[in-house]
């Protein structure tokens, strides 16, 4: 499924009305209910006719059994605006989370091995009581993202097919324990996905206490322009945290 998501991001890159986000993810305190709990998701939009979206999602509602494929089709619907609102919002992970990104090319996307070495390590999750689980989702770019020049504003990844997002979350109530054990299953599921040579993009708004050269993957060649920025407008450095610009 998730091969077939990343092929029709390609494939549609330069259409503007389209947008998808696929993932897999899990949430529970014990062993079985992390397993029973795991699955893929993918949600979207598309400003067009019903049949020419299902055009594009065809090789994704073709997998599946049958039950399942009717059952994925008929997810695929047009609604009104309002209602779209409703089932595209979104929120980031409540109370305790941490998370680590890259930006994939097309040249980078994600290999069937990568996608089943991500899938055993979720099985490995620790849990928690933050029904937010773990997981990672990819988050398609494309359309007038990539029209802009990479030099043009501060956001240099102009040139994405995805920016993936891998998370894990814990309860505000969770022993540090759960806490640790977290942070040290993240650092490894992101590590089977990547190995030791992760992409050197990451994107800056899902921020990585751990990222050793963050200005470049956050800004590439932008970083030292934006130094420039920072000392005309913030000579204080008021607007400051571990990973700001100037720091």
């Amino acid at each position: 499924m998730l091969a077939a998501a990343q092929q029709i991001a390609v494939d549609t890159l330069d259409d503007k009305r389209f947008h998808l986000r696929v993932g897999m993810g899990t949430h529970g305190l014990t062993r079985d209910e992390i397993h029973a709990n795991a699955g893929l998701n993918a949600i979207g939009q598309y400003y067009g006719d019903l049949d020419e979206l299902r055009a594009i999602l065809a090789p994704m509602l073709g997998i599946g059994t049958a039950e399942e494929r009717a059952r994925n089709k008929a997810s695929v619907r047009e609604v009104t605006p309002g209602q779209a609102s409703e089932l595209l919002s979104a929120t980031t992970p409540v109370q305790q989370f941490a998370t680590k990104s890259a930006v994939l090319t097309s040249r980078t996307l994600l290999s069937d091995e990568q996608i089943g070495a991500a899938a055993e390590r979720l099985l490995e999750w620790p849990g928690s009581d933050n029904e937010e689980g773990a997981g990672f989702a990819m988050f398609a770019l494309g359309g007038e993202i990539n029209q802009v020049p990479p030099d043009a504003t501060a956001f240099v990844h102009r040139n994405g097919v995805f920016i993936l997002a891998a998370e894990t979350s814990w309860a505000d109530y969770d022993p540090p324990r759960v806490a640790t054990a977290n942070l040290h299953w993240l650092s490894e599921f992101y590590q089977s996905i990547f190995g030791d040579t992760p992409p050197s993009q990451s994107y800056q708004n899902f921020p990585d206490p751990t990222l050793k050269d963050w200005r470049r993957a956050y800004y590439g060649a932008n970083y030292d322009r934006l130094v420039e920025v920072n000392r005309t407008y913030d000579p204080t450095n008021f607007f400051s945290y571990p990973q700001a610009i100037g720091t």
